[in-house]
């Protein structure tokens, strides 16, 4: 359940990250501070990305943002240029957070429902978490099966989000591990094609 927890937290944080571009925070910050956020090169990105997937086929619609220690996990966040869509590749390495068999039946939404009970009274919050579609789609080379979410969000400039939460799984040696697959934009934006035209291309 802590592990779990920190899936809520991830989704928070990029929720935070829309919220603050979507008010010209990021330009702000850039244009007072400009070398302290001089952004990598994408080859560069690129680069530092292979311990968490592939990302050298993703279109040019598409750039990755930002490589990072997410929570105490390697994660990847990338954007979708046009509508700013988040999208996010988590290896959680050895901690089990989430996996396939979650997707069956109503564990999933059971397990992020009591989740983001505890992040109930932190100041940027999600509240009425609902699972509103469950599907699969094609990426690294397998068919992953995704949920669908939507959520009121407190104290940021949108005020409704909706994502996608999937699960990947690989080989680590002998070892069976998942990666954690995120996408979340403005609820009005949100798009499933968006999403899985990127993760088709991840590998």
């Amino acid at each position: 359940m802590g592990c779990l927890k920190k899936i809520i937290g991830l989704i928070i944080l990029v929720l935070a990250f829309i919220g603050f571009k979507s008010i010209g925070g990021w330009d702000f910050i850039k244009d007072k501070l400009p070398s302290l956020f001089e952004k990598p090169s994408q080859e560069a990105l690129l680069e530092k990305s292979k311990d968490v997937a592939d990302f050298t086929d993703i279109s040019e619609e598409y750039e990755i943002d930002k490589t990072a220690n997410i929570l105490g996990f390697k994660a990847v966040l990338a954007e979708h240029k046009a509508s700013g869509q988040k999208l996010v590749v988590l290896n959680p390495g050895k901690k089990e957070l989430i996996t396939k068999k979650d997707f069956d039946g109503e564990s999933l939404s059971k397990k992020l429902s009591e989740l983001n009970e505890k992040f109930a009274y932190q100041f940027i919050r999600l509240e009425n978490l609902e699972i509103t579609k469950k599907g699969n789609f094609s990426t690294m080379g397998q068919t992953v099966p995704y949920a669908r979410f939507e959520a009121d969000v407190v104290n940021l400039p949108i005020s409704k989000i909706q994502g996608m939460i999937a699960v990947a799984e690989f080989k680590d040696g002998k070892e069976q591990k998942n990666k954690i697959l995120l996408a979340a934009n403005d609820s009005d934006k949100y798009s499933q094609i968006i999403t899985e035209q990127f993760f088709n291309r991840v590998k």
